[in-house]
C-alpha cells in the first residue's frame, strides 16, 4: 500500500492568508489547483546546549563589554515593521512559527547598498563581537537582527536638477462660480466620493472655501492642489443626470426647415462634461519624480479615474502606474511607524488602498499585469477605531472602502484562477469556482446591517433614500464578480446545447452555477434601472456601462437559448422588459456622448446578430461540425 501524504499541522501561507481551509498536504489541494508555489512555516527546533558553552558565552561578552573603552550604546530599536504586523489579519491570529519564518522578509526585499552599509556598522556591536551569526540563529541566542535592519534611514543622495524640477509654464483659467463649486462637489461626493479615498474629506472643503474667499491664501499658488481642485469639479459636472438645453436660432425663428439634424457620430462626439475642467487640470499635473508627495499620489488617481470618461483607457493605466510607483516610494504599501499619528496613518493607508484599487482595475480592462500581486499586500484594512471622534469626519465609511477593497482582492484571483479552466476540461472547474463563491457569500455575510440589501429585484426603498450612491456602486462590483466568474461556465453549457450533448448540459452543479451567473446580471441590470429612476445612474460612466453591457449579454444569450430549448436557464416572466429598458439606457448613455458605451453597444448589437442566427427556430443546415465552438466562447469572453 502506498504510503499517506504527510500532512502539516498547520495551515500553508496561501490558505490561511486567503483564510479558507487548507488539506495540510504538500503540496495542498488548493495550491495544486491553482497551481501555485505552497510553502508551510517552518517549526522551530529545540535544540540542547551544554551548559558549560552558555557560561563561555557570558564571560566571553563580560571581557567583550570591559575592553571596549568608548561604548556606543544603542536606543532600543522600535517593533519591526514586519509583513506580519500589516497583514490583513489580526497578529493574534498567526501562528508563531509564522512569524518567525515572515521575520526576514525585509532582508529579502532591500538587497541595497544601505542594508549592507547598516551591516558594517552593527560589527561594531557587542553582540558582533561575540561571533554570533547576525543572519542565522543555530542556538537560540536572541537576536534583534531585523529589527534593527527595519530602522535602516536612508541616506539622502544628491542628483542633478533640472529645469523641469522647478519651471512652472505660465498658465490662467477661470475657476467656477462658488455656489456652483459647491454642487460640483457634492455631486462628487454623492457619486464617486464615498466608494475610494481620494483625500481629506474636511480638509478639501475648507481649501475650497479658502481658495474662493482669501486671496491671499498658499492656495493659489498651490499647482497640485488647483490640480485636484479641477478634476473633482471635472467628475462633479460628468455626474451631471441631464445635459444642458441647447437652442439654436437659425435665421427665422419660426422656420425650422432648415435646422441642422445632429446625427449618431456627431452625437457622440459631443463634449464630454467636465472636459474643460480636466484639460486645465492636465497643465498643472506636473509630477515631481524626485519629489514625490501624497498629494501628487491623490491627483494622479483622480487624473485616472475621469480618463475613462473620456474612455481614456490607456492614459488611466499609466496614470494609475505612476500613482503605485509614487505611493511605493513614500512606503504608503507599509504599516505606518508608531510615531506618526493616527490621523495621518489612517490617510496614508486609505490613500494606498484606492491606489491599489485603481491599479486593479486599470490593469485588468487592458488585459495587462497589475503593478502589484495580491501575497504582496503588506497594509491592514481601513479602520477609524484609533480616530478622535473630530478626526473621522476626514474620512467617508470605512466598511465600504474596506469591502472595495475585499472584491479588489477576489476580483484579482477571478482573474488568475480562470487562467487555470481548459477548454475542454470541467474537472476542476467546481473546485476553483467554489472557494471564490464561498468568499464572495462570506463578505457578503459581513457587511453590517445599514449596509445589507437584498437587491435580487432591484434597489428597496430605504436603498433608494439614502444620501448617496455608494452602495449600488459596491453592490454592482458584487455582482459583477459573479458574472465574471461563471461567464466561461454559462458559455460552456451553451456549447454543450449546441452539440446536442444534453447529459452534460444539464449537469445539477452547472445548471446551478450558471443560473447564479444569471441572476447576477439580471440583478446588476435592475439596480442600474433603479439608478435611473432616482436620478442616480453616472451617464458618463464608464464601469456603470461595462456593468449594463455584460448583464445584457447574458440575459440575451439566456432567453435566445431558451427561445430554443426551453428551461435551460432560470428566466423570469419580466426578463424581456429588463432587457429592453436596460439597452434603452445603455442607448441613452451613447447618445450622451459617452464613448465607452458606443463600444459597449456594438459589441451587443454583434452578439445579438449572431444568436439570432445561431439560435433560431432551425438551424437551417448549420454545420456544427464546421464550427469553432471554442474561438467563439473565447472571442466572447475577451469583451
Amino acid at each position: 500500500m502506498q504510503p499517506e501524504t504527510p500532512r502539516s499541522s498547520t495551515a500553508c501561507y496561501r490558505c490561511y492568508k486567503r483564510k479558507v481551509k487548507c488539506s495540510r498536504d504538500k503540496p495542498c489541494r488548493n495550491c495544486r489547483l491553482a497551481n501555485r508555489d505552497c510553502q508551510y512555516p517552518v517549526r522551530d527546533r529545540n535544540v540542547s546546549v551544554s551548559e558549560s558553552y552558555l557560561r563561555s558565552l557570558e564571560a566571553r561578552a563580560a571581557h567583550s563589554a570591559s575592553s571596549i573603552e568608548h561604548p556606543h550604546p544603542h536606543p532600543p530599536p522600535h517593533p519591526p515593521l514586519t509583513p506580519v504586523e500589516g497583514s490583513l489579519e489580526s497578529r493574534a491570529e498567526i501562528p508563531a512559527q509564522s512569524v518567525v519564518a515572515q521575520l526576514s522578509d525585509p532582508l529579502v526585499e532591500d538587497p541595497t547598498s544601505e542594508v549592507f552599509v547598516s551591516g558594517l556598522k552593527r560589527l561594531r556591536s557587542p553582540t558582533s563581537l561575540l561571533g554570533v551569526n547576525e543572519f542565522s540563529n543555530p542556538i537560540g541566542v536572541a537576536s534583534n537582527t531585523v529589527a534593527e535592519g527595519s530602522q535602516i534611514q536612508r541616506q539622502t543622495y544628491e542628483y542633478y536638477q533640472l529645469e523641469y524640477d522647478t519651471l512652472s509654464t505660465p498658465c490662467s483659467f477661470k475657476l467656477p462660480p462658488y455656489p456652483y463649486a459647491l454642487i460640483l462637489l457634492d455631486r462628487f461626493s454623492v457619486f464617486v466620493g464615498h466608494d475610494w479615498h481620494w483625500f481629506r474629506k474636511q480638509t478639501f472643503r475648507r481649501r475650497l472655501e479658502s481658495t474662493y474667499k482669501d486671496f491671499r491664501a498658499k492656495e493659489l499658488k498651490d499647482r497640485i492642489w488647483l490640480c485636484r481642485l479641477l478634476i473633482v469639479f471635472a467628475l462633479g459636472e460628468s455626474y451631471n443626470s441631464e445635459s444642458a438645453p441647447e437652442v439654436r436660432l437659425l435665421g427665422d425663428e419660426s422656420d425650422t426647415r432648415d435646422s441642422i439634424p445632429v446625427d449618431d457620430d456627431e452625437t457622440v462626439a459631443k463634449r464630454v462634461p467636465g472636459t474643460e475642467f480636466f484639460e486645465q487640470a492636465l497643465t498643472l499635473l506636473q509630477v515631481r519624480h524626485e519629489d514625490p508627495s501624497i498629494d501628487q499620489v491623490e491627483a494622479l488617481n483622480l487624473a485616472a479615474f475621469y480618463s475613462y470618461s473620456l474612455n481614456r483607457k490607456k492614459a488611466a493605466y499609466m496614470y494609475a502606474g505612476l500613482s503605485f510607483r509614487m505611493a511605493s516610494i513614500l512606503k504608503l504599501h507599509k504599516p505606518s511607524p508608531s510615531s506618526i499619528a493616527a490621523l495621518e496613518a489612517e490617510h496614508r493607508k486609505r490613500v494606498w488602498w484606492t491606489t491599489y484599487c485603481i491599479d486593479r482595475m486599470t490593469s485588468t480592462e487592458m488585459g495587462l499585469p497589475p503593478a502589484l500581486q495580491v501575497h504582496q499586500v503588506e497594509q491592514s484594512y481601513p479602520d477609524d477605531s484609533m480616530l478622535l471622534p473630530a478626526d473621522r469626519g476626514e474620512f467617508y465609511d470605512a466598511e465600504t472602502h474596506t469591502t472595495q477593497v475585499q472584491l479588489a482582492f477576489i476580483h484579482a484571483d477571478i482573474c488568475e484562477n480562470m487562467k487555470s479552466i481548459r477548454k475542454d476540461n470541467t474537472t476542476n472547474v467546481g473546485d476553483l469556482t467554489r472557494q471564490i463563491l464561498q468568499r464572495l457569500e462570506e463578505v457578503r455575510a459581513r457587511l453590517p446591517p445599514h449596509m445589507s440589501f437584498d437587491v435580487e429585484n432591484g434597489m428597496p426603498p430605504a436603498m433608494k433614500q439614502m444620501a448617496d450612491r455608494s452602495l449600488a456602486s459596491l453592490y454592482q462590483r458584487y455582482h459583477q464578480c459573479f458574472v465574471l466568474l461563471l461567464r466561461p461556465l454559462f458559455l460552456k453549457q451553451i456549447s454543450y446545447l449546441l452539440s446536442g450533448d444534453t447529459i452534460k448540459a444539464y449537469q445539477e452543479d452547472l445548471k446551478f452555477l450558471t443560473n447564479t451567473c444569471l441572476r447576477a446580471a439580471r440583478t446588476n441590470l435592475k439596480i442600474i434601472i433603479d439608478l435611473r429612476s432616482c436620478d442616480r445612474m453616472t451617464r458618463f460612466g464608464f464601469w456603470e456601462s461595462l456593468h449594463l453591457f455584460s448583464g445584457l449579454m447574458i440575459l440575451s444569450l439566456a432567453m435566445s437559448v431558451n427561445s430554443r430549448w426551453p428551461d435551460s436557464f432560470a428566466e423570469k416572466s419580466d426578463d424581456r422588459n429588463t432587457y429592453d429598458t436596460a439597452k434603452g439606457l445603455l442607448n441613452e448613455m451613447i447618445l450622451a456622448g459617452n464613448l465607452g458605451s458606443k463600444g459597449h453597444g456594438q459589441m451587443l448589437a454583434e452578439v445579438e446578430a449572431f444568436q439570432n442566427g445561431l439560435f433560431g427556430a432551425q438551424l437551417g443546415g448549420f454545420d456544427l461540425q464546421a464550427w469553432d465552438m471554442d474561438e467563439w466562447i473565447n472571442q466572447l469572453l475577451a469583451s
